[in-house]
């Protein structure tokens, strides 16, 4: 009988320092302050936000190339259409400083035979006739201003002493101020037509002399009256040549005095 109460006291005075250890653990204990762990949840939006910047960066990168791809394209495209000329043909395009004057025809004392000087643009025609105007200046006759090239074939063109003109006869050459070209790509005929008895055709470039270039006087000019046309019966709807002045633009047409 006293076993049984000393078994029992013993087990009471166990269970009441259990109870003590338990109560000062969880009272008495110090605290210790943890950073709060990362939840499943986080590294999911902390990688949808690096995937929305990284489509954000991808699409003004995009936006900013396609941008510059459009200004190009423009400017490119501005670009080749200041140079098609006249009639979007490229042949016809000239410089300003050229003062290039589509359907006309120039008239003056020639300095070349054009239906033999031919050159591939109406900016080739000006650019040979500044050459001509540096070098072929009085007394130079003889003297080489251009190598000419067109369709593969090489030209030394040379200053003339003289220049021959339906409209004054033959004179002292002077250098050139005016020219006149044939633009009609041979897609397309290939014929300026003129009030002569010349096939005139692409290519040919007529370099000229007027005393007033600023106020060039044009044989031909724009499109050919009704009468003329009933006259001449080969005539096109237009005049088929261009032309150009070197001097300081604007310039002022004279004409047409048109050739009956």
């Amino acid at each position: 009988m006293q076993g049984s109460r000393l078994s029992a006291a013993i087990v009471l005075v166990l269970l009441l320092l259990l109870y003590v250890n338990s109560r000062w653990r969880g009272h008495g204990a110090p605290v210790q302050h943890r950073a709060p762990a990362a939840t499943a949840e986080q590294p999911r939006v902390i990688r949808q936000l690096s995937v929305a910047r990284r489509i954000a960066e991808a699409r003004n990168s995009s936006s900013a190339e396609s941008s510059s791809a459009s200004t190009g394209s423009r400017s490119s495209s501005s670009s080749d259409q200041q140079r098609r000329g006249a009639d979007d043909n490229p042949h016809a395009f000239a410089q300003p400083d050229c003062n290039p004057t589509p359907h006309a025809g120039f008239n003056g004392g020639s300095l070349s035979w054009g239906m033999s000087f031919k050159v591939a643009s109406a900016e080739e025609c000006c650019n040979a006739c500044k050459a001509h105007a540096k070098t072929c200046v009085p007394g130079a006759g003889g003297k080489e201003f251009l190598r000419r090239t067109f369709e593969g074939k090489e030209t030394i063109e040379r200053c003339a002493a003289t220049m021959n003109s339906n409209e004054h006869g033959t004179a002292k050459a002077q250098p050139c101020n005016i020219f006149t070209f044939c633009p009609t790509p041979v897609s397309k005929g290939g014929l300026c037509w003129s009030n002569d008895v010349w096939n005139h055709t692409y290519g040919e470039c007529w370099l000229k002399n007027q005393p007033n270039p600023g106020r060039p006087e044009a044989g031909a000019y724009g499109a050919y009256p009704d009468g003329y046309r009933k006259k001449h019966r080969t005539a096109p709807e237009k005049v088929q040549w261009m032309s150009g002045s070197l001097t300081a633009g604007p310039i002022t047409v004279d004409g047409p005095h048109w050739h009956w």
